[in-house]
């Protein structure tokens, strides 16, 4: 696919993030996460706003646009470590 992914491969804590560019629009991107999570779900609960997103699967930017730090910073925190909050229930 040529996308950069992460994933907490040692732990085994998170979800695995990708990030490509948005097919359809060529000014903006997308950071990926599994379809079959809450995640996606999750962050519009916490930032219907302040980020934009594409279905079940996606946080869109714009390339033009500022990222917005600290709302990008926590979801993807809450991916990385999707899997372990899951365990503790």
């Amino acid at each position: 696919m040529g996308q950069p992914s992460y994933l907490t491969s040692e732990t085994r804590s998170g979800s695995t993030i990708r990030i490509d560019r948005v097919k359809s629009a060529a000014s903006q991107y997308a950071v990926y996460f599994h379809c079959q999570t809450d995640l996606v779900q999750t962050f519009r609960q916490l930032y219907p706003t302040e980020l934009s997103y594409g279905g079940n699967r996606s946080i869109v930017l714009n390339a033009e646009d500022d990222i917005p730090e600290p709302a990008l910073r926590h979801c993807l925190a809450l991916a990385l470590t999707y899997h372990l909050r899951k365990r503790k229930g």
